[in-house]
């Protein structure tokens, strides 16, 4: 008998080892996830953490009520627990927004010297000031249906919109607490910004995007297949790497963002399910890899690539809101953790609408954005390029374009929670769409026909006319 107890304590015991061990990690993510995004939604975009937890958190996961959090005002930081235990801490330093810190850590030494930036001219019309052009259309009755709450179920939580014709704001509407400065969330909008970068090294001529991409772990021995990964197949997500991206609590992706302090580092780490090319799919982990590769071709300081982001793209444009975050390593997060207000995330629409020239400046090669919007070949929806998401007729019949209410040459910024910069080259037109929307109900296809709508009858155009002729290119 005492035997049996015995046998069946240890049974216990092994069985609630194991639990804890694979429940950890889970945990660990759970509260890391939400000091993360509780600093920034809060030191950044000014919301109250009560607002992140409700708007944007449990949307991802019912398991984030149980976090406790305490947000340290003067020390900027914010600590969580799950259950008195699992405690986690994100600090916020300026310039570049909310350090997640490795468990067990409580500082972090990253640092970057933020350099004076003159302020935009109110008087100077958008967007080289910040003057909005008079409308010539009223756009009211679009943008009550964008921030409106018709849904229980699926709220909608838009935060901000921004519609530019011509190269001018034509409307613009904010929720309560927001302002045309408010630096909001991107999240996988981010990952074109980190195209944009990419392209500006291309540019500069030190870098190659057909040449195996620079990284380290994969050169250390020849025999390694990883060696022939290009930049271009991180780019276009067919690296073949393994990687899963889907978001429940026990993916790469959580994993990566949530406990691992080196996420490039993490994702290059990761096997080859295939030859290099030969599989698409999407892999926030692929893009953190290509922020790694920006990095070191800067020289691997942190304060190179903060400038490299500032002087190069963002200065100017005349971005003066945007943030890049970085992981515990100090390498930013190229993948998912960029901030800017709507207007200048509308301003990186107009940059990839005008090519890639600012106020007659060739800041990027002059076929990049051709080169970011064109197919990935082995892309099964034709509908992914280089870091950008793409409207173009599907290559399988039986399946629908992405967006079939819009032109085919609509290409998109796209972000988890319903973020969006559209881009219409036809119609010369981008369209910032920004919320917590944590269930698919944005609006934004609608949104954006219907302002395509009121543009093609004061043009004297049908709309029919203009989706069927952009269709058959």
């Amino acid at each position: 008998m005492k035997k049996s107890v015995s046998v069946l304590c240890l049974v216990i015991g092994l069985a609630g080892t194991y639990a804890y061990y694979r429940m950890a990690p889970i945990l660990q993510g759970a509260s890391g996830y939400s000091a993360k995004n509780i600093c920034s939604g809060h030191f950044l975009s000014e919301f109250s953490g009560e607002q992140i937890v409700e708007q944007a958190l449990l949307g991802a996961s019912p398991l984030l009520a149980n976090v406790s959090y305490q947000i340290n005002q003067d020390e900027k930081r914010v600590d969580t627990s799950l259950l008195g235990f699992f405690k986690r801490r994100a600090i916020f330093v300026d310039g570049i927004g909310c350090v997640l810190v490795s468990a067990g850590e409580e500082t972090t030494s990253h640092r970057v010297k933020v350099a004076e930036m003159q302020p935009l001219d109110d008087d100077a019309a958008w967007p080289q000031g910040r003057a909005k052009s008079a409308m010539g259309q009223d756009y009211s009755h679009l943008l009550d249906e964008a921030f409106s709450e018709s849904s229980k179920s699926q709220p909608r939580q838009t935060k901000a919109v921004v519609v530019v014709h011509n190269g001018r704001i034509v409307a613009e509407r904010y929720a309560e607490g927001i302002t045309q400065d408010t630096p909001l969330i991107g999240w996988s909008m981010t990952k074109s910004v980190s195209s944009l970068l990419i392209g500006l090294l291309v540019k500069d001529g030190v870098l190659d995007i057909y040449q195996p991409a620079a990284v380290a772990e994969w050169q250390q021995t020849e025999s390694d297949p990883r060696r022939a990964i290009t930049l271009d197949q991180l780019l276009r997500m067919s690296s073949s790497l393994e990687f899963n991206e889907t978001y429940d609590v026990l993916s790469d992706v959580s994993e990566m963002l949530a406990n691992q302090s080196d996420t490039g580092g993490f994702a290059a780490s990761k096997p080859l399910i295939a030859e290099p090319g030969d599989v698409w799919a999407y892999s926030s982990g692929t893009t953190n890899i290509v922020s790694s590769v920006i990095r070191q071709t800067l020289g691997g300081d942190l304060q190179d690539y903060y400038d490299f982001t500032r002087d190069r793209l963002f200065n100017p444009l005349g971005i003066r809101s945007a943030v890049l975050e970085v992981d515990a390593n100090g390498t930013f997060i190229g993948s998912s953790y960029g901030y800017a207000s709507a207007r200048d995330w509308a301003r990186l629409g107009q940059f990839c609408l005008q090519n890639g020239n600012w106020l007659g400046e060739q800041l990027l090669p002059v076929n990049w954005i051709k080169y970011s919007t064109t197919p990935t070949p082995n892309n099964p929806g034709n509908d992914y390029g280089a870091q950008f998401w793409l409207n173009a007729e599907p290559t399988e019949s039986q399946r629908q374009r992405s967006w079939p209410l819009l032109p085919t040459d609509a290409f998109f910024f796209s972000g988890y929670q319903g973020q969006f910069v559209a881009v219409v080259p036809s119609r010369d037109l981008v369209v910032v769409r920004l919320g917590f929307t944590p269930q698919g109900n944005h609006g934004t296809e609608q949104l954006i026909a219907g302002v395509i709508e009121l543009l093609s009858q004061s043009d004297g155009i049908n709309t029919a006319d203009v989706n069927l002729s952009l269709t058959t290119q």
